[in-house]
């Protein structure tokens, strides 16, 4: 046991020889020179290779007379060395030269590029190590002048920008205080426009506004005249909706202008306010189309704009020559702004309303609701060859109803038909008004012989309807006619199912009311063109052919 631990400390020590023997190796290749290097490098590498061709020949391993090609074992071990060393001294030159070359080298490139943070690598203590410490402490010597230089530039930038500030300062007084009176002449309007804003803002109703408008401009705006042009694109003609101060209002009220008729035609044709600094110079300047007055007046004229259109003109005129200062003019175009905007949601609204899907009096879908069901509905019936049916109803007498009753008390009717014919129908049948006392059913997946019976229970609940006053205080009678049309037995055309469903509704009136009729496209033609003539006296489109049955 104690001869195992013997051996093992033995093996132990001899390591530690060799690793001593190894720093002792590097450190003293680290501090001689690149010559010496290669050289020892070389002559370890050739006493290697000898003491190996040595050991061959003692071990017996090669026989010292034996040849190799007719070359002797001596001449072929000499080649060796040869090569050997040959090939020694190229790798210690690499290893040794050239390989710490490349470092610098490419550090040297770094620095050229403009990197003087960058550093050569230090290695050993030959030649090329002294060389990269000089290269180092070059470059540390750079960086210390670049940032130098760096700093005096800014030195520089920062007192030069020091003295131009300087120089400028009196002038941005003078800009400062000529800002503050024109930010306080800027905040009295925007107060203005803010004040006017909410006023005209909170209106959508379009007759209310432009009465609201009027008031509103009259109160905060000192100016003699103002008008406000609204395009008619019907008319495609600039329509007056506000005036002030005019001596015959009757007159302006009357005059219209077409895009590019006048100042204020050209004004809406191009989208561009027109300052005018003296009327009785500009022959462009109409005076609404009334006598020009012989005093001299400034005109300015303002386009009404929303999202880039000009919906119309806003026009201001005061008495003398420039009467408008340039702030006049930009306080009078955010005026313009605030109107337009209040117009465009005014019109918005009034859109919107008008497009809503519900009638406002029954309750039930309106007309434009219809039409959309309908061209789904028909898409649908093409694509899938399904019936589908449409029943015109139409209330008889109704004009005597509310000529004996009144109005309100025909609108009542009115909503309890809508009401009876919704809540009687199927959830996928669409019922709408279609205008004044006309109702409209479309049922998908319904043929004429169920549309005739859907059209006669209606009718039939309508018959048997008790229609109360206002005040409940007596009842009153009322029924219906209805004229039924359905694809695909009469119609090929979406236009004419609506069509043909009038047609019948007309033969239901002439036949006595109070009934249905179908139209039928294949009987009856004689009967059909005297229908058709008695309902285009009625209004109704001709059409080739009609008939109907009971």
């Amino acid at each position: 046991m104690k001869q195992h631990f013997s051996v093992s400390d033995d093996n132990h020590y001899g390591l530690r020889d060799y690793s001593r023997m190894g720093k002792l190796g590097r450190s003293f290749m680290r501090h001689i020179s690149v010559p010496v290097k290669v050289i020892s490098f070389t002559a370890i590498v050739y006493l290697c290779v000898w003491s190996l061709e040595i050991l061959l020949l003692k071990l017996g391993v090669v026989d010292a007379g034996v040849s190799f090609l007719g070359i002797s074992i001596e001449h072929i071990f000499f080649a060796v060395e040869i090569l050997s060393v040959a090939l020694a001294a190229s790798v210690g030159m690499h290893l040794f030269l050239e390989r710490p070359m490349e470092r610098l080298t490419a550090v040297m490139k770094k620095a050229k590029e403009g990197d003087f943070l960058v550093r050569a690598p230090v290695t050993s203590e030959d030649e090329i190590g002294d060389l990269a410490r000089a290269f180092n402490q070059m470059l540390s010597k750079m960086t210390d002048l670049s940032a130098n230089k760096i700093q005096s530039d800014q030195d520089v930038a920062m007192i030069q920008e020091q003295l131009r500030l300087q120089s400028r300062l009196e002038e941005k007084s003078a800009i400062i205080e000529r800002t503050n009176r024109t930010l306080e002449h800027l905040v009295k309007d925007l107060s203005l426009i803010y004040e006017i804003g909410q006023e005209v803002n909170s209106i959508v109703d379009i007759d209310d506004l432009y009465a609201n408008i009027t008031e509103t401009l009259k109160r905060y705006l000192r100016i003699s005249e103002f008008a406000i042009l609204v395009f008619d694109e019907k008319r495609e003609e600039l329509l007056i909706k506000v005036a002030h101060g005019f001596a015959d209002m009757e007159s302006v009220f009357k005059t219209s202008f077409r895009l590019g008729e006048g100042v204020t035609g050209l004004v809406a044709e191009t989208g561009k306010k027109i300052y005018i600094k003296d009327t009785t110079r500009e022959t462009r300047f109409l005076n609404y189309k009334c006598e020009k007055p012989s005093e001299p007046s400034s005109f300015l004229s303002i386009p009404l704009m929303y999202k880039e259109e000009v919906m119309g003109v806003i026009n201001f005129a005061r008495g003398g020559t420039s009467s408008f200062s340039y702030q006049d003019v930009k306080m009078l175009s955010l005026v313009a702004n605030q109107v337009a905007l209040a117009i465009a949601n005014s019109k918005l609204y009034t859109k919107t309303r008008e497009l809503s899907v519900r009638d406002e009096l029954t309750g039930i879908n309106n007309r434009r609701y219809f039409q959309q069901m309908l061209n789904m509905e028909w898409k649908r019936a093409i694509r899938f060859k399904r019936d589908l049916s449409l029943i015109m109803i139409d209330v008889d007498h109704f004009k005597s109803y509310n000529d004996t009753f009144g109005h309100l008390e025909g609108d009542r009717a009115l909503k309890q038909i809508g009401q009876t014919l919704r809540k009687h129908l199927r959830e996928v049948d669409t019922v709408a008004r279609f205008g004044g006392e006309e109702f409209v059913l479309l049922l998908p997946d319904t043929d004429k012989r169920g549309a005739i019976a859907v059209a006669e229970k209606v009718r039939l609940l309508v018959e048997g309807h008790s229609f109360l006053s206002a005040e409940n205080r007596e009842t009153r009678q009322m029924t219906i006619s209805a004229g039924i049309s359905t694809y695909p037995d009469d119609v090929d055309d979406i236009d004419d199912l609506i069509d043909h469903a009038d047609i019948a509704l007309y033969r239901a009136k002439e036949n006595g009311r109070n009934r249905i009729e179908c139209y039928e496209s294949k009987k009856e033609e004689d009967a059909g063109d005297v229908v058709l003539e008695a309902a285009k006296k009625d209004g109704i489109r001709e059409k080739k052919s009609a008939g109907v049955v009971h």
